[in-house]
């Protein structure tokens, strides 16, 4: 242990610190990263729930270890090099901040949701490298390349807390709408309503959102049925409303409680147009013109499977997939495509978007 902790006497408080902080942080990566990068979450999809609650668990105890000393007087040492404090406690508070606004997801507006969305896997990167050259140096026993950050420390709580408030102003500074300026993540609605659900990030895999024009548009029914169908939304809307409740699950972990959809069943689609004997999936297609997804016959009929046109009591924006969006409460967000404007019935699955890269046909969590 001396080998690691060669300047001064620490106790065995301190020594255990350090392991939880550094075995936190490994973890804290380790889940951020299956539950961001679609190689690992796809392989992965089953355990996302675990993992993103151990996800919460460590990034409670890193933060508790990067704090606790506040609470106890840090060691009277010869020398502490400042750069082994600094970097955790700035870069650390900063993640732990944007962490908790992605945890506590509705506690947040989502231009802050998204900046920090992308700030908190941006300042993990830059602590996880610095974590790599610190083990380095600490192993080989090689001096800090610049001489300042060998200076002694202060062992007073003011230096520790002086650094953990920085830490919080570049955490806040990285939550503004000001700091999208340097990310290019999915577009966010700027909906301010009072009772409005808003997501941290409405994905698009185009450049944009489609423009829909809802004096033109026509939801198109097709395929295997008996009667082919063409639908305004104001037809659409006479048919049997169904209104619900219920959480939004996204594949990458986080989740919107309540929701409150307003929509017509699949099955009132079905009585419609009397699919053909032959007829075993539905395939849903999206104005943008690339979004496909696809649904047994089975899954679609499912009470709670709805065409919606509203959320929370309002027509959807269309960042929530106005004028038209599919709704699947028991699977993850990605099969709920947004501005549906086909409906093919068909005797085989279709691949849709994401199941054509990896991604599971039957997303139920």
């Amino acid at each position: 242990m001396k080998k690691w902790f060669p300047h001064g006497k620490w106790t065995k408080y301190y020594v255990w610190l350090h392991h939880y902080s550094i075995v936190s942080f490994l973890v804290l990566m380790v889940t951020g990263l299956a539950l961001n990068i679609p190689f690992f979450h796809v392989r992965l999809i089953r355990y996302l729930f675990f993992l993103y609650d151990a996800h919460i668990f460590f990034g409670i105890v890193f933060f508790l270890s990067l704090f606790s000393p506040i609470v106890k007087k840090l060691p009277k040492v010869n020398r502490i090099r400042k750069v082994d404090w600094f970097m955790p406690i700035f870069f650390g508070t900063a993640i732990v901040l944007t962490g908790f606004s992605l945890w506590k997801v509705n506690w947040f507006p989502a231009s802050i949701r998204e900046a920090a969305f992308a700030w908190h896997g941006n300042l993990s990167y830059l602590l996880g490298i610095w974590f790599i050259m610190h083990g380095f140096f600490k192993a080989t026993g090689t001096q800090y390349p610049q001489t300042y950050v060998t200076k002694k420390m202060d062992s007073e709580r003011r230096q520790f807390l002086r650094w953990g408030v920085s830490g919080l102003v570049i955490g806040a500074i990285s939550m503004t709408p000001f700091s999208k300026l340097f990310t290019t993540r999915e577009k966010v609605s700027t909906d301010s309503r009072p009772g409005i659900h808003v997501f941290p990030e409405y994905f698009t895999v185009t450049d944009n959102y489609p423009k829909v024009s809802l004096n033109k548009y026509q939801l198109k029914i097709d395929g295997l049925v008996t009667t082919k169908k063409s639908i305004t939304l104001d037809q659409l809307t006479s048919l049997p409303v169904t209104k619900q409740i219920k959480n939004f699950q996204c594949v990458t972990g986080w989740t919107v409680t309540d929701v409150e959809w307003e929509g017509i069943r699949i099955r009132e689609l079905v009585s419609l147009v009397k699919p053909t004997s032959e007829a075993s999936f539905i395939t849903f297609y999206s104005a943008d013109g690339v979004y496909t997804e696809s649904l047994s016959l089975k899954e679609a009929m499912e009470s709670d499977v709805l065409l919606a046109y509203k959320m929370d009591n309002q027509p959807l924006r269309v960042e929530q997939g106005f004028p038209l969006r599919l709704v699947v409460p028991k699977m993850y967000g990605y099969k709920s495509i947004k501005w549906v404007n086909r409906v093919e019935f068909a005797s085989t699955r279709i691949q849709g978007y994401w199941e054509q890269r990896g991604y599971p046909a039957e997303a139920t969590f």
